[in-house]
């Protein structure tokens, strides 16, 4: 059983990864405006290690909001929706990247596509967290 302040310290944790997974995504992105940022391997590296741990620790998150998630079937509607959106947009972000990362061949617009359905992701998931921010400081402040 996890107590709530490993379910804050994950949220936390959660929180930290996505920030840099946002960011080096974006520094990425800005090559195709002519706008480099040295050293690219190394902001790549960054973005897969931050986007491959972002994934897991969600997946820990899920994990352990799971009962919880469940209850909220009628009170919390919008939230429960938000939720799946952050689901399905997290998903097809990291199978969009791993397919980037692991295809022998470039293929054409994947990364435009990646990088827009991170933007999606990213925006749903803001308005998860502003949504549970609440919830957040209450498991906080549990002993």
């Amino acid at each position: 059983m996890t107590t709530p302040k490993s379910k804050a310290n994950v949220g936390m944790t959660l929180i930290i990864l996505f920030v840099i997974t946002l960011a080096t995504g974006i520094i990425l992105h800005l090559k195709k405006h002519d706008i480099l940022i040295e050293p690219p391997p190394v902001i790549k590296m960054v973005h897969w290690i931050a986007g491959f741990l972002m994934v897991g620790v969600a997946c820990l998150h899920s994990i352990q909001f799971k009962r919880m998630f469940s209850a909220m079937k009628t009170k919390f509607r919008w939230f429960r929706i938000d939720t799946w959106v952050v689901i399905v947009f997290v998903a097809i972000t990291f199978i969009t990247g791993l397919v980037k990362l692991l295809s022998p061949v470039k293929i054409p617009n994947l990364g435009l596509h990646h990088y827009w359905f991170g933007i999606i992701m990213s925006v749903a998931v803001i308005v998860h967290l502003f949504r549970g921010i609440p919830s957040w400081n209450r498991l906080r402040k549990i002993k």
